[in-house]
């Protein structure tokens, strides 16, 4: 087990975060504990193959703070371009106009961290902070995101699947174009595992804030509309910035 883990630790990062979110999810029937799989498996993975030093590396990538202020800046400003985009492309094929967010302005200023909280922080952590650094570099960035694009995707299953399978289909979908938009802020601030972060937790709170009024038939179009935009960010991303995503990293 100690061979197979220090010669394939992407392999077994992946299998614990499946093994400990998906276990915790069905052994107490809800969502308590599945965003601590990433996490978990990060540290245990990171300590059993390179010691007390694979967990400092861990933590450094998570609290890269150190990044151009515009890095911030994009990371919190892009969720809230693709949400809107989202919520007004949705009215315009004739779902409801966008809700206004009705709680009080100091409620606002506390949404970003509470979402940050809530996921992002110990999902990101693993995802970006353990296993984007460490998969291959004779792979193009692009191959490398559509893969954990995909495997962010089905770690998520059991989530999505209890909406029903009408609301999963796009929440796959934007789970794995997402992940571009991610690894767009996560490359452009230098491998910051914390800036994607700030930039998941800024598109959960905006699902916060907007979202969660829609149901049914309206909300399965706001999630096509989320999937629309997220599909046009990333044909952006890939198109402005073709040699660096599609040419091997190692050739970069």
């Amino acid at each position: 087990m100690a061979s197979f883990i220090s010669r394939h630790p992407l392999v077994t990062f992946f299998i614990l975060a499946y093994a400990i979110s998906w276990g915790s999810y069905f052994l107490l029937s809800g969502p308590v504990l599945f965003p601590f799989g990433s996490i978990l498996a990060a540290v245990i993975v990171a300590l059993a193959t390179e010691g007390v030093g694979g967990l400092k590396g861990l933590l450094s990538r998570c609290l890269r703070w150190r990044v151009a202020p515009t890095c911030y800046l994009v990371a919190l400003s892009a969720p809230v371009a693709i949400a809107c985009g989202a919520l007004y492309l949705n009215a315009a094929v004739g779902g409801p106009l966008p809700p206004r967010f009705n709680g009080m302005w100091w409620e606002g200023l506390l949404l970003l961290p509470m979402a940050i909280v809530d996921a992002p922080l110990w999902e990101d952590s693993g995802w970006r902070g353990f296993a984007m650094p460490r998969f291959p570099v004779n792979r193009s960035r692009f191959l490398n995101t559509l893969i954990l694009g995909i495997l962010l995707a089905g770690w998520h299953l059991p989530l999505a699947l209890a909406a029903g399978v009408r609301v999963a289909i796009p929440y796959f979908t934007t789970t794995i174009l997402s992940a571009f938009v991610t690894n767009w802020i996560y490359y452009g601030s230098g491998q910051s595992a914390l800036l994607a972060i700030i930039y998941h937790g800024a598109a959960n709170a905006m699902g916060i804030a907007f979202f969660q009024s829609y149901s049914g038939t309206d909300q399965i179009w706001l999630f096509w509309c989320l999937a629309a935009m997220n599909f046009i960010a990333m044909v952006l991303i890939v198109v402005t910035d073709r040699k660096r995503w599609l040419r091997k990293e190692e050739m970069l």
